[in-house]
C-alpha cells in the first residue's frame, strides 16, 4: 500500500511496488490481498494510514542495531520497541547515529534452475557483465548484490540475458563489521529473536560480521 500510494499502482513504472509484490507472492501473500491492498492505495475502500519507520538502537559489547518496518501507531510501536530493548539491555541511539555504519545495498534472487539451461559459468558471467558488485550461489538459488540506485539496471540486464528474477530488495551491510564469539552471539539473540517477532518489525539488521 505505502509503496503504490507513493509511485502509483502499476507495477511496471513502479519499481518498489513491483519488488514489494514479488515479495509478497513469494511469502505466500494471496493475490485477492495484494489487489485489497492496491485498490485501497487508489482510494477504493477504508484504508488504515501506515507510516514507515527505521529505528537505530544499540547493544552490549558495541552492537548496533537498525530496526525497519511499518506501523499504523507511531506511539504504540515507539513504545513497544522501547520496552523491548530495554527488557534486553539494549536502548535507542539518536536518529542518524548509526547509519553511518551501515550501506544500503540492493538484492536480488533468482532459482538457479531458471536460466534457460545456462551453464553456472555463463550465469556468473552474465551477473558480472550486468553490473552486479557480489553474487553466491547455493543448491537452489543465486544471491546478488547491488549498488542500491542500479539494482533495476542490474536486474533488467540479466533478464535481457535470460536470467530469471524472482525477488528484489534491500540490505543493509555493516561497513565496519564485528566478530564475536558464539557466547557472545548467545547473549544479544533473545533481543534480536524478541525484535524480529514483533509484528510492526519487517528486518533487523547488525553490525555482527558473519
Amino acid at each position: 500500500m505505502i509503496a503504490a500510494r507513493e509511485g502509483g499502482v502499476n507495477p511496471d513504472t513502479n519499481v518498489r511496488l513491483r519488488a514489494a509484490m514479488e515479495r509478497g507472492k513469494k511469502e505466500g501473500l494471496p493475490k485477492d490481498n495484494i489487489e485489497r491492498a492496491l485498490e485501497r492505495a487508489a482510494g477504493k475502500g477504508d484504508a488504515e494510514e501506515l507510516f514507515e519507520f527505521l529505528y537505530e538502537a544499540t547493544a552490549p559489547n558495541g552492537i548496533m542495531i537498525l530496526i525497519e518496518g511499518i506501523t499504523d501507531s507511531k506511539n504504540r510501536t515507539l513504545a513497544e520497541i522501547r520496552h523491548l530493548l530495554s527488557e534486553r539491555g539494549g536502548r535507542f541511539a539518536e536518529q542518524g547515529s548509526l547509519t553511518w555504519n551501515f550501506e544500503k545495498v540492493g538484492t536480488l534472487a533468482g532459482a538457479r534452475d531458471a536460466s534457460g539451461g545456462k551453464s553456472m559459468e555463463d550465469v556468473e558471467l552474465a551477473i558480472i557483465e550486468a553490473g552486479a558488485s557480489d553474487f553466491r550461489t547455493d543448491e537452489d538459488v543465486v544471491s546478488i548484490e547491488t549498488p542500491f540506485g542500479q539494482r533495476e539496471h542490474v536486474r533488467e540486464a540479466l533478464e535481457r540475458r535470460g536470467i530469471a528474477i524472482s525477488e528484489s530488495g534491500h540490505d543493509y551491510k555493516p561497513r565496519v563489521p564485528l566478530s564475536f564469539s558464539p557466547e557472545q552471539r548467545e547473549t544479544v539473540e533473545p533481543l534480536l529473536d524478541a525484535l524480529t517477532e514483533h509484528d510492526d518489525v519487517q528486518e533487523v539488521y547488525t553490525n555482527i560480521g558473519n
